[in-house]
């Protein structure tokens, strides 16, 4: 069973992040551990080592840090701690146990867990099969791949995971950096200045043609020159290293600890196969698009490197649960980015995330995501969980073949579309 928790003008609501929640005296901790006691006996637990089975039952990693504390006191001590005990009251902090009385109490946006992962297992199987597509070329590294390589990673806005396939490969981001470089600009700068340089409307046009809007701007962020554009408003004072470093700590933050790595020879082969992204850079400068001192070869070159990027389905899968919990990040519970900052990333994701299948798949599936020429596809489902999927074979608009075809069976087999509540009986 999945649930949406409701809100006052939307089906969809993220979690708060961990120093939003009030803190609570004394009297209401005593409840609050009262509470879980008796959650805990309701649910057969009585040990530490039983919390922690039920835990991974339920798909929760004891790694993931919002479970720290139970990951420590089950590896530190030679006897199974009992609930009880005043030892574990004194090494559990509020706000583990606020989440543990979510978790025992139903309060899950995937409630039936089995269920949920036993479904997206017959969707993964299903779409193993499709065989249609050309991996890119273009992009002379890109070639490598193999067409049979498919991962698919789930992680829930409560931080369950499940995963299939070649979820632990990484491999470079590509395009799917586009919407968190975005996010991240308009964090540094407020959105008022980042809409100044770059549009927010389709183009309808392929990713990387030379064309800009009506006004000498790009369409949007989603595309080539709309995310040149953004790498040109990410701390434009430091050099090309630092301002890298600073995606990736950024996007650290957001897969809850796990660093994208950097492949050095995809950064190259992009660099030597260039000529039309140059030919971008040169029309936003020819018509003044760019923040004025902007150094536009900077920009381009951090472009270029944050499409080398690498991840693995798993992490992707958690950028794009946090963008469905509303910028928190769903295994450490920090906020990532303002809701405000969620809202238009999420909105520029349904309609213009697909290259220009983007209209086709808001209206099929109904759904913000990002593709990749690489085969990555991030897709996130507002108030429930973020997918990451990689199968490099591409159709013409060169999204993910699988991953159009899982698109497609996801909403037939959830209410997930965004309009579904409407259109149901």
């Amino acid at each position: 069973m999945v649930t949406r928790p409701p809100s006052a003008f939307s089906g969809f609501a993220g979690r708060r992040a961990r120093f939003e929640h009030d803190r609570f005296d004394a009297s209401h901790d005593r409840e609050l551990r009262d509470g879980f006691q008796q959650l805990a006996t309701r649910c057969g637990l009585t040990s530490c080592s039983q919390l922690a089975g039920f835990l991974t039952q339920e798909g929760f990693d004891l790694g993931m840090p919002r479970l720290a504390e139970i990951a420590a006191l089950c590896g530190e001590t030679e006897n199974d701690l009992e609930l009880s005990d005043t030892n574990f009251r004194k090494r559990t902090s509020q706000d583990l146990i606020q989440f543990l009385v979510q978790i025992l109490d139903c309060g899950l946006a995937v409630r039936d867990f089995h269920g949920f992962r036993n479904r997206f297992a017959n969707l993964y199987e299903y779409t193993r099969d499709a065989h249609r597509g050309e991996i890119a070329s273009y992009i002379p590294e890109l070639a490598r791949n193999s067409a049979q390589s498919y991962g698919l990673s789930v992680c829930s806005i409560d931080g369950q995971r499940f995963a299939f396939g070649d979820h632990h490969t990484d491999f470079t981001i590509q395009s799917v950096v586009k919407p968190l470089n975005y996010a991240l600009a308009m964090s540094l700068n407020g959105e008022s200045l980042v809409h100044r340089h770059v549009g927010r409307e389709p183009s309808g046009r392929r990713f990387n043609e030379l064309a800009l809007n009506a006004d000498n701007r790009p369409h949007n962020p989603m595309i080539n020159s709309g995310a040149i554009m953004c790498c040109s408003l990410i701390k434009p004072r430091l050099n090309v290293d630092n301002r890298l470093n600073f995606i990736r700590r950024y996007w650290g933050s957001a897969t809850g600890g796990r660093l994208p790595g950097f492949d050095e020879s995809v950064y190259a082969s992009e660099r030597a196969t260039a000529k039309r992204n140059v030919a971008l850079t040169n029309l936003m400068r020819e018509h003044n698009a760019f923040p004025e001192d902007s150094d536009t070869d900077a920009a381009l070159d951090l472009y270029f490197r944050a499409c080398a990027l690498t991840l693995d389905c798993d992490a992707l899968s958690v950028i794009a649960a946090m963008l469905a919990n509303g910028g928190v990040c769903p295994l450490t519970g920090h906020r990532v980015a303002a809701p405000s900052i969620v809202r238009n990333t999420l909105s520029l994701m349904l309609s213009c995330g697909m290259y220009d299948f983007s209209g086709e798949y808001a209206f099929s599936v109904g759904l913000p995501a990002k593709s990749g020429v690489s085969g990555g596809l991030m897709i996130v489902v507002p108030g429930v969980c973020g997918i990451g999927l990689w199968s490099p074979p591409l159709d013409r608009q060169g999204n993910s073949v699988r991953g159009i075809e899982f698109s497609r069976l996801l909403v037939d087999t959830f209410p997930f579309h965004v309009f579904a509540g409407v259109a149901g009986d």
